[in-house]
């Protein structure tokens, strides 16, 4: 390898006392042999630097899911094939821009799940390499909204002759489920604080109040607005021009060449067949591009650094004594472990989140932490567990700036209060100062099964959270109280780390959600940008000269640290479906057995989602 990757990977070993799962001896024989052998293919794979062609264009794939983490392998994944890190796309395009080998990137857009202040990030990266004189030719079979965002920091836009433009606006789409619930004999019984914390609302109504109606149209105003002014100037047109193609939309790839919104209708063979020229004349190259002929597949690769391969050859000339800790804190806050294993999701637990910190806290060389923050939300005691450990790293005498990405809202902006400094995208989800708490009961279920449910009990709310009966009078009280305690408590903890007073805290707050542009307007953020512009201000506040070690937590996961974590966990399971029931709607609404744990919680409203 050229050089070391840009950011290490690192995380503190667990405890070896504990007894594990014991497995057939064949099986553990041949696992080990299995382990062996992949990590020798490993250390040969990352030990060698990656193919970069001379004078070629970085090949760019967005498709599927890029998240903030590192992801999880599975056992017969070729490193090659992992997909990459929302970072490290930005990064290396980035780097691409000083490198002499690169021309320019050709940048291939097909499903992409980068959320919107994650598309910021890459679209960010584009206007810098942009900025360096090299070309940028973004092509996709079917534009959407998020996909154009990207690619109008591109000076070329292309789609398929028969493609289909889909660039019509955004949409805040939130699930309700009290109609589901009705049908199954399931009730939704709820209590928050906060006029706008409507995270409850989906599971106990048909549609929003109108605080949260109102607090979702303003928030969207903002949202757009951040979308129309870069998308404008990349395409060069005004907002109002733009605003006005996007109220009637050019579906069809000519009406969409004519309203200038793409530069060519082509077939990617005929974009690579002289992409050289892109770079010297493009004008001559647009015109020529539909008459191209194919080329051999072979002749084509040429032409081209595939991402993977130049990732594995960025190297980092960084201090290894004067390093910045990178801790990536993405999922619904939960207590525990933040894996589900090889067969569930993933989560931000506050026991391994307590670790990561405790090996960062006591790594001399690490002279400041970024905590990258993309999460919803979740439990209120993981949350408070987890500002503990920053609290720590920050007496430790290191600085802590947070970066915010798609989402750092309720329990995610609760962790990162306590920042010596905050910089969120403009687009990011953030804020939702509240907290709601409550029960799932099925009292209703158990009557369509035939099923009965006789409890004894000694004290009024002994059966408090029973899940076949609604809250008593009593019981209702005494869990307001409860939830409206800890929303002092969130308070408190913001007021502390903004160095604001609480009432003005709450004049923010009661649950509702805002922009990063919003939320700097209101002193919750200090500064706007990216990873790059949190880096640098760890660097300046933790006092690190010239350019820092990156060093990244948590470490990828095996497919054999997953297995082993379904086989102690007991997480291996098998998945019924219900006639009649939405497989999604069900997964989301049980999803909140996890976060509840019968405490106050801290989360989005359902599965908010921008298009």
């Amino acid at each position: 390898m050229s050089g070391e990757r840009a950011f290490e990977s690192s995380t503190p070993k667990k405890g070896t006392g504990r007894s594990t799962a014991l497995l057939l001896g064949a099986t553990v024989l041949a696992g080990t042999v299995f382990v062996v052998a992949l990590a020798v293919v490993g250390a040969w794979y990352w030990g060698s630097g990656g193919d970069v062609k001379e004078q070629s264009f970085l090949a760019i794939k967005l498709d599927g899911q890029i998240g903030d983490a590192p992801a999880s392998g599975g056992m017969l994944l070729d490193p090659a094939d992992a997909p990459p890190q929302l970072t490290e796309v930005a990064r290396a395009i980035r780097r691409a821009a000083d490198d002499p080998r690169i021309l320019g990137i050709w940048m291939k857009v097909e499903s992409p799940a980068l959320g919107w202040a994650g598309s910021q990030e890459v679209r960010d990266a584009l206007v810098d390499f942009r900025e360096a004189g090299k070309p940028c030719v973004a092509w996709a079979e079917t534009w959407s909204t998020g996909g154009y965002f990207v690619a109008s920091a591109c000076d070329t836009v292309a789609v398929a002759p028969a493609g289909i433009l889909m660039v019509n606006g955004l949409a805040v789409h939130v699930t309700y489920y009290a109609g589901l619930f009705e049908k199954i004999g399931v009730k939704a019984d709820m209590l928050h604080v906060g006029d706008f914390k409507s995270a409850v609302e989906p599971y106990e109504r048909m549609g929003p109040t109108e605080p949260a109606s109102l607090a979702m149209d303003q928030l969207l105003d903002s949202l757009y607005d951040d979308f129309l002014a870069p998308v404008a100037a990349g395409r060069g047109l005004s907002v109002d021009a733009l605003r006005e193609r996007i109220d009637h939309p050019a579906l069809s790839p000519q009406r969409a060449l004519d309203a200038g919104l793409v530069d060519v209708l082509a077939y990617p063979d005929q974009l690579l067949a002289d992409l050289a020229s892109a770079g010297t004349d493009r004008a001559a190259w647009l015109a020529a591009v539909p008459g191209q002929q194919v080329l051999d597949e072979d002749l084509l690769k040429e032409k081209l650094t595939p991402l993977s391969e130049y990732l594995q050859d960025l190297g980092d000339d960084g201090d290894a004594k004067a390093r910045i800790a990178v801790v990536f804190a993405e999922g619904p806050i939960v207590s525990g472990s933040s894996s589900g294993g090889l067969f569930g999701g993933s989560a931000l637990g506050d026991g391994d989140f307590s670790e990561w910190m405790d090996a960062v806290r006591e790594d001399d060389t690490v002279k400041a932490v970024v905590l990258r923050v993309n999460s919803p939300g979740g439990s209120a005691l993981a949350s408070d567990m987890m500002w503990r450990d920053l609290q720590r790293v920050k007496a430790s005498g290191k600085p802590v700036v947070v970066s915010m990405s798609n989402y750092a809202a309720s329990g995610g902006y609760y962790i990162a209060a306590p920042a010596d400094w905050i910089v969120a995208q403009p687009n990011t989800l953030t804020g939702s100062i509240g907290v709601f708490g409550g029960k799932i009961t099925f009292a209703g279920t158990y009557e369509k099964l035939g099923l009965t449910d006789h409890v004894w009990e000694r004290g009024a709310e002994a059966d408090l959270f029973s899940t076949t009966e609604s809250f008593t009078d009593g019981g209702r009280v005494a869990y307001q109280g409860f939830i409206d305690d800890f929303y002092q408590t969130f308070l408190q903890r913001v007021a502390e780390g903004r160095g604001m007073e609480v009432s003005a805290v709450h004049e923010v707050a009661q649950g509702r959600v805002w922009s990063g542009r919003q939320a700097l307007e209101r002193g919750l953020v200090d500064e706007l940008g990216g990873l790059p512009e949190a880096i640098a201000k760890a660097a300046e506040l933790g006092g690190v000269a010239g350019t820092p070690r990156l060093v990244e937590y948590p470490k990828q996961k095996t497919f054999f640290e997953l297995l082993q974590e379904d086989l102690e966990g007991g997480n291996t399971r098998i998945e019924l479906g219900v006639p009649g029931l939405d497989r999604d709607a069900l997964s989301e609404v049980l999803a909140l057995r996890r976060v509840f744990d019968g405490g106050a919680v801290m989360l989005l409203p359902g599965n908010l989602t921008v298009e």
